[in-house]
């Protein structure tokens, strides 16, 4: 049985740890963090996308379209629904025009209802088009739960709090080392690690892609709202949506919860420890305000919610993308025994999970000498983009 480590135990590298032990490969998952799924899974608004947020970049929004029954399928008991979920254009300094995103809906087939904006509850001001979409939000604390179940019982080697951070390669197989300076060989490795990828291609000696890393703060606020999903676009404007199966929602400003943001081959690493973030020296409340008074300009029920607590952490997305906001999601095996994820949004996991395993399937056929191939399209799902172009 051919031995396969997965790093990173977040949506990615988990439903990765999965399809593979599904397929016969013995499993050994490395998550730096105390617990799955509370990283950059955890630290977002739990919003499934559609692709209704991305009228800028239709590759992003098929990569949703194609994802999203796939993982209401995958995590049942964690999709929470029931609530309206509607998108807004603002009427100034939108990227987008109600018309072209209208026009951008109906050419996907994406289903949606058009509503009357002065007529929503809670109101909305400053738009010109409303619609409501069939877009859900997923209970990361629910998936975590079904996660550590499912590894379980399939015999998943989890392993927490252990942070991998250099690997050697062969012929036949690839060293891990550890913080500790433990190594373990594998027959294959998968990098899922997210916003810490780019160190573990570096110590293989392969090019690193530049990406924009950003830090972000989303606070939990209660209120005397109803359960709704509120999106205003295309540009520095706010989103709401339900925390989980709760009272409470998460409020997003793009322009204030971005609190750092650098372009680089590597992430900075004080960013992975909270003593040292860029939170770290921020008042929670006094940022909260900040975010809260430019939300309420669009949602004025918002004037009145209170702070609940904040999720924050780093995140990785494409460099140079500010003009589509591309998300794209795509996978590369630069050498025959590694395959690095390039993971965007939660809609993607299980359908890149099952191109990654189809990317080691020579390994169980004969165990070695399986091609390296370099930006390849994710088979069966709309067809992924190249790899960023990696720094020299």
């Amino acid at each position: 049985m051919s031995r396969v480590a997965v790093l990173g135990c977040g949506l990615f590298g988990a439903c990765i740890a999965l399809k593979l032990r599904e397929r016969g490969y013995d499993v050994v998952v490395f998550e730096r963090l105390p617990e799955p799924i509370c990283g950059a899974s955890f630290n977002s608004m739990g919003r499934l996308h559609l692709g209704f947020h991305y009228p800028r970049d239709n590759q992003t929004a098929r990569q949703c379209i194609a994802g999203f029954s796939a993982f209401r399928d995958a995590f049942p008991e964690a999709i929470v629904e029931g609530f309206p979920n509607a998108y807004f254009i603002a009427s100034e300094n939108s990227k987008t025009t109600g018309e072209r995103f209208l026009a951008f809906a109906d050419d996907l087939g994406l289903s949606y209802r058009r509503l009357d904006p002065a007529a929503f509850v809670p109101r909305v001001v400053g738009v010109e088009l409303g619609v409501e979409t069939d877009e859900v939000v997923y209970d990361a604390a629910a998936i975590r739960k079904t996660v550590i179940q499912r590894m379980d019982r399939l015999g998943v080697d989890l392993r927490l709090g252990v942070d991998i951070v250099a690997a050697e390669h062969g012929s036949r197989q690839i060293v891990l080392v550890d913080a500790q300076g433990r190594r373990e060989s594998f027959d294959a490795t998968v990098n899922a690690a997210y916003a810490n990828i780019s160190r573990l291609a570096r110590s293989l000696g392969l090019p690193v892609a530049r990406r924009q890393y950003e830090y972000t703060a989303i606070p939990i606020v209660r209120g005397a709202l109803p359960r709704v999903g509120i999106t205003v676009m295309d540009g520095p404007f706010v989103s709401m949506l339900p925390f989980g199966a709760g009272d409470c929602h998460t409020l997003y400003h793009v322009q204030h919860s971005v609190l750092a943001t650098s372009i680089s081959a590597e992430m900075d690493p004080t960013w992975l420890d909270k003593a040292t973030s860029p939170m770290a020296q921020r008042d929670p409340e006094a940022l909260f305000r900040r975010i809260r008074a430019a939300a309420a300009r669009f949602i004025p029920a918002l004037a009145d919610v209170e702070f609940v607590g904040l999720l924050h952490g780093p995140r990785a997305v494409p460099a140079g993308s500010d003009d589509t906001d591309a998300r794209p999601s795509a996978i590369d095996r630069p050498l025959p025994r590694y395959v690095s994820v390039l993971s965007c949004k939660a809609s993607h996991c299980v359908w890149v999970a099952a191109a990654v395993a189809d990317e080691l399937d020579w390994l169980q056929a004969d165990g070695g000498g399986g091609p390296v191939r370099r930006n390849e399209g994710i088979p069966a799902w709309p067809e992924a983009p190249a790899w960023p172009e990696a720094a020299s």
